[in-house]
């Protein structure tokens, strides 16, 4: 009798009803055979919560990623509306068309090969670009046998897709006002199929040979998080190129005024830097590609993105306005587009190391970012290359800066290169990652720039890439889309017009006569 004993479960330990097996009564075999009952229960029980934990896990990290997605697809608009405003009131609709196919035939290109050059499925991928098939037309996709993705690998085709999109119209934005549909179907194509999609497996992909994410890299490996060099180096350099070789609009740099190529509505450009300014937040925190493990390095993203742009921005507007003539400033001049462009060019340096940096050193890196725009703008003007929205200083010359930047400020703590932690100069590293950016940026530009200029200039030979005289004299929107973006105002003007000239024509010839 006196190895008789019950067990009572106190009320915090009581357990849940699919643990039946766990009633205890008098005797020492039934309590050691309930016991064991009990125990099998509770192991299949918490065998049960960690399958639905994983699953909860992997949900919540694609819900992540497809919002922070979202997020980046609405930069779409955030270029439009920026395009729009920057550009003259003749070709608001054909800018706009453009930004409207940047997505749709893009997304297109992307699908059937882009994706699949830029991301390699095999074990032993392509070091230089990937081949596997897989990706494809995304041919190798499966959700219904099973494997459980929980949608993991479409969410990452998706957020893939709106990267790429960003790249290409980057592009559109500095052959503004000049380039002919067809030759702009043909860039995007090149674009998203072939020439990003390769830097893109050079410094994301497992196996590519920049890769921060290959044990095997050259060097230490590309810190890139973001894209400050993939995406944003990338559209820009071949924005360079095509503004380059297309030549400047008629009377751009001489002939007419400087206010005669002003922007058409302030207002939208502002909207559209609100709108890439949020956009960011998917783009950058989003590029952890996962929520849980990664929440610290996601906020981290959110702040230095905030604190490099609006750090650009307050410079670039003292800068603009301080500056003298002869070094671009406007003195006197609070200059709005000045503005905008300066605090775009922040968020672009930031973006390389949005997580790997400090949060002080977000500050340093958007303040710098300001001078490399406004270096980078004035330049162009110099060149006498035109690029109506600034898109090379922007994104190719401020990409630069990101890339480099790493070097510079990455921490130890916050590095991630499979070969070994490599720290930014001023964190005691050795000056190899400082090396791997600079050799990083030089491969992008020599295979962007070299693809794009062959792009470019076959385009321009057959005449597929210039619009003619007669068009760009009549305005892209009258001539090839229907008509003015603001009829009532187009008619206003043109009325006006009629009523001016015929006056001036009679004054100038009595003026001959006497």
């Amino acid at each position: 009798p006196f190895l008789t004993f019950a067990i009572q479960w106190p009320p915090c330990l009581q357990m849940p009803p699919p643990l039946s097996a766990c009633n205890f009564g008098p005797g020492v075999t039934a309590n050691v055979s309930s016991l064991t009952a009990c125990a099998t229960a509770l192991r299949g029980q918490l065998e049960a919560d960690e399958v639905r934990f994983e699953a909860d896990e992997s949900e919540t990290n694609t819900f992540y990623l497809l919002f922070c997605a979202a997020l980046v697809f609405l930069m779409q608009a955030g270029f439009a509306l920026l395009s729009a405003g920057s550009v003259r009131m003749r070709s608001v609709k054909n800018i706009l068309l453009k930004s409207v196919m940047d997505a749709c035939f893009g997304g297109l290109v992307w699908y059937l090969i882009g994706f699949g050059f830029a991301y390699d499925k095999s074990e032993d991928g392509n070091a230089f670009i990937g081949g596997s098939g897989h990706n494809f037309a995304l041919s190798g996709a499966d959700d219904t046998t099973g494997k459980k993705d929980y949608g993991h690998d479409a969410v990452f085709f998706f957020f893939q897709y709106c990267f790429a999109a960003a790249a290409a119209t980057i592009t559109s934005g500095a052959v503004a006002e000049r380039c002919t549909l067809v030759g702009y179907c043909a860039y995007v194509f090149a674009i998203v199929g072939f020439v990003y999609p390769t830097v893109v497996h050079w410094v994301w992909d497992e196996h590519g040979f920049l890769s921060a994410f290959n044990k095997d890299a050259m060097l230490t490996g590309m810190v890139d998080f973001a894209g400050s060099g993939v995406v944003h180096m990338t559209g820009g350099i071949c924005a360079f190129t095509g503004a380059f070789i297309i030549r400047p609009r008629k009377g751009r740099f001489g002939e007419l005024p400087e206010h005669a190529f002003a922007g058409q509505s302030a207002s939208l450009q502002v909207l559209g830097t609100f709108l890439l300014w949020f956009g960011w937040y998917g783009f950058n925190p989003g590029s952890t590609l996962a929520l849980h493990n990664y929440a610290r390095d996601a906020a981290r993203a959110a702040v230095t993105t905030t604190l490099s742009a609006a750090t650009a921005a307050t410079t670039g507007i003292l800068l603009k306005r301080f500056a003298p003539s002869s070094c671009g400033g406007s003195p006197g001049v609070w200059d709005l587009g000045h503005t905008c462009n300066s605090l775009l060019g922040g968020l672009v340096s930031i973006t390389a190391g949005c997580t790997t940096v400090e949060i002080w050193a977000s500050v340093v890196i958007g303040f710098i970012g300001a001078f490399f725009y406004h270096g980078a703008s004035c330049l162009m003007r110099r060149l006498k290359i035109d690029d109506p929205l600034d898109a090379f200083a922007v994104h190719g010359a401020c990409g630069l800066w990101g890339c480099l930047a790493v070097g510079f400020f990455c921490t130890c703590d916050y590095s991630y290169t499979e070969s070994g932690t490599a720290c930014g100069v001023f964190y005691g590293g050795d000056g190899l990652l400082l090396a791997t950016q600079i050799v990083g940026t030089i491969f992008i530009t020599l295979w962007v720039g070299a693809l794009s200029a062959i792009l470019f200039s076959g385009l321009m030979a057959g005449g597929l890439l210039r619009i003619s005289k007669e068009v760009e004299d009549a305005g892209l929107d009258n001539s090839k889309h229907g008509g003015a973006a603001y009829p009532d105002i187009a008619t206003a003007i043109e009325e006006a017009t009629e009523r001016i000239t015929p006056k001036r024509i009679t004054s100038a010839t009595d003026a001959a006569g006497a």
